[in-house]
């Protein structure tokens, strides 16, 4: 019997905390490499692979294993959906009208039937059987501008019918739980919204067993009982350890919950959803946070977790389950296979291989065949090239660092080795980090001969309480010390020459970069900020105006004064900036303000800075657009090569 498994990527603590959904696809981006010795002539052509999407992406398996989804590369340049049978060549599939910045989520439903959550036009369903696109529900349903509806369940033993929530309107901002034909489209309401709520947890069987809401930055559970809803945990979300639901189990009994309330990393354990009470703890690391559970959804039971040192780790438990795992990576000769989805019978798998040096790559197996079958494959991979790429250790420096141990740290060096030209690449979030997973961004600095060093600085997650606490409210303070504190290391150790390094990042990476050339100029020599907040205190303000603001504005103020986060913004030290600064923003940034890199602009120059200032003209906070990566890698290199010089 073969197993399928879908990996929750839990970000601790975002609020849209990304959980185990059976066969969601949450669609993931990655970017074609390039050669690691090119010479100007071919720049443009490489500049264009890089830029493209993959050839295929964010693929899953239809419920018993006759068609396969996933977003595909087309003539266009764009990622777009596409349905087709399994096991038969990806040239036979059928396009949708959608690319991927249409598309919230998918999901099959019940056996050839893939429905879309689409962020303009709503829900609609996708039948394979006889290429037949429609919207799920014809009148009524989830609306543009209202909650993101969310698949429950699929209902397995009811294949015609899906459970769902969106937004009732009967309670504007909280979502009522439906029950959707998913044939004729037809839909009934089960229950209410009601405040606080807004996430419901339904087991397999469909039967709803878990609610979560925020009262300000409290989170809240209930649970369903026989003489009515009851709440049973309250926890503060930044002094306690919230519990982040993975799923209901089979039966409704327990649920698959990730916490931290027993030791500074965060586990998974099993929670009885009656009163909450933590039965067992099924996976834990030492020194870094559980964050995804591994289930079956065959047998709808957790069979391992997953953490991430260097890279993705598993945990499987499960004997049966490992020894697929195990059988298909040496089958294919390759060490990191996972298992993505699979039919609800166990006869048919789709496999996924990660590799830190190029996309993802996709295989089928079928009890009935003998070997696997790759999913659109892409000999063109196997000539990219392949950048060193190690997890290293950092003894912190600066203020604040008793009872903090080491800072991790990605060191990724060209095919060729170390020549002394180096960036220091800082990741947004900043309550996120970098792992040793394929980075396009990443490919094409080393292939054109820069080494590159990724910090997981304070405040990031993955490390535990202790150090994503670290960093709460400390922008522009010790957070920013630890980025120089990489940058040393890089030229103690030698992959950094004096005069040949500069510092860049997006989002929260921008704002490090820029604040880096204000105060970092005898070390850098340049400064490259996409997206990032030049000011902190006009970032408080816009977070304030939205729903759930509790949740993260205090991570970035704490109880400091609006003149202090004055003091810690690029955008009012703009006449110490030292370094020279490449600035991109994108005007529909829904998450760092254009205005934001408009007001930097205007100050910097009119101080005369050295400035370089590219509008990325209608791109988002994520630069989705193959037009707008070529911008930013071509535009990123040339500023490389000015100021410290080319890395070959």
């Amino acid at each position: 019997m073969l197993f399928s498994v879908l990996n929750a990527m839990i970000n601790w603590p975002m609020v849209s905390i990304r959980r185990v959904l059976f066969l969601v696809c949450v669609v993931s981006i990655g970017f074609a490499p390039v050669r690691a010795d090119v010479d100007a002539a071919h720049k443009n052509t490489l500049l264009e692979q890089l830029a493209n999407p993959p050839k295929i992406a964010a693929a899953s398996l239809s419920s018993y294993g006759h068609y396969v989804s996933a977003l595909v590369r087309s003539d266009d340049g764009q990622s777009r959906v596409a349905v087709w049978r399994a096991f038969k060549p990806m040239e036979t599939a059928d396009f949708l009208p959608y690319t991927r910045p249409d598309v919230n989520w998918l999901a099959w439903v019940g056996e050839g039937r893939l429905l879309l959550s689409l962020k303009q036009y709503g829900l609609v369903l996708y039948d394979a059987h006889i290429g037949r696109l429609r919207p799920l529900i014809e009148n009524g349903g989830p609306r543009p501008l209202e909650l993101q509806p969310v698949l429950l369940s699929a209902l397995p033993d009811d294949p015609s019918n899906i459970l769902m929530q969106w937004e009732d309107p009967a309670v504007p901002g909280y979502p009522a739980v439906y029950r959707v034909n998913a044939i004729t489209g037809s839909s009934e309401k089960i229950m209410g919204a009601w405040r606080p709520i807004i996430r419901w947890w339904a087991g397999p069987n469909g039967e709803v067993e878990l609610g979560e809401g925020y009262r300000g930055r409290r989170q809240v559970l209930f649970a369903r009982r026989a003489e009515g809803w009851a709440q049973i945990t309250e926890n503060d979300y930044f002094r306690e350890s919230p519990i982040s639901i993975v799923a209901v189990e089979a039966g409704g009994a327990t649920a698959a919950v990730i916490s931290g309330h027993a030791g500074d990393t965060r586990s998974l354990w099993r929670m009885e959803t009656h009163d909450g009470t933590f039965l067992r703890q099924l996976a834990s690391q030492d020194n870094f946070d559980i964050d995804a559970a591994i289930i079956d959804p065959v047998s709808n039971l957790v069979v391992g977790a997953t953490y991430v040192e260097d890279g993705r780790e598993q945990l499987i438990w499960q004997e049966d389950f490992r020894a697929v795992l195990s059988e298909t990576a040496a089958s294919l000769g390759l060490d990191d296979v996972e298992l993505v989805s699979g039919s609800r019978d166990g006869r048919v798998a789709l496999f996924r291989s990660r590799a830190n040096w190029r996309p993802h790559r996709y295989f089928l197996m079928d009890e009935g065949r003998e070997g696997l079958f790759e999913v659109a494959p892409d000999t063109a991979i196997n000539m990219l090239p392949r950048p060193h790429k190690r997890g290293v250790w950092i003894k912190l420096k600066g203020r604040r660092t008793k009872n903090l141990g080491p800072m991790h740290a990605l060191l990724s060096t060209p095919e060729a080795g170390a020549n002394g030209k180096a960036v220091v690449l800082v990741h947004g979030g900043p309550v996120r980090r970098v792992s040793n997973t394929f980075s396009p961004l990443v490919s094409w600095l080393s292939a054109n001969g820069y080494s590159v060093l990724q910090p997981n600085f304070r405040g990031s997650s993955g490390f535990g309480e202790t150090w994503r606490r670290a960093g709460y409210a400390r922008w522009g303070t010790d957070m920013q010390d630890d980025v120089r504190t990489a940058a040393e290391w890089m030229l103690e150790s030698g992959y950094a020459e004096a005069g040949s390094m500069c510092v860049m990042g997006g989002s929260y990476g921008g704002y490090a970069a820029l604040w880096s050339a204000i105060k970092d100029d005898d070390i850098f020599e340049c400064a490259i900020s996409l997206n990032g907040v030049t000011s902190v205190a006009h970032l408080v303000k816009y977070l304030d105006n939205l729903r759930f603001s509790l949740l993260s504005v205090p991570r970035i103020k704490g109880k400091l004064s609006k003149r202090t986060l004055r003091q810690r913004s690029p955008l009012s030290r703009a006449d110490l900036v030292r370094l020279p600064v490449l600035l991109l923003h994108a005007t529909r940034d829904a998450n760092v303000p254009f205005d934001q890199g408009v007001q930097m602009a205007k100050s910097m120059r009119a101080y005369n800075k050295e400035l370089e200032f590219i509008v990325l003209k209608g791109s988002e906070h994520q630069l989705r657009r193959t037009t707008d990566r070529r911008t930013y890698y071509e535009a990123s290199l040339r500023f490389l090569e000015k100021y410290i010089g080319g890395g070959r």
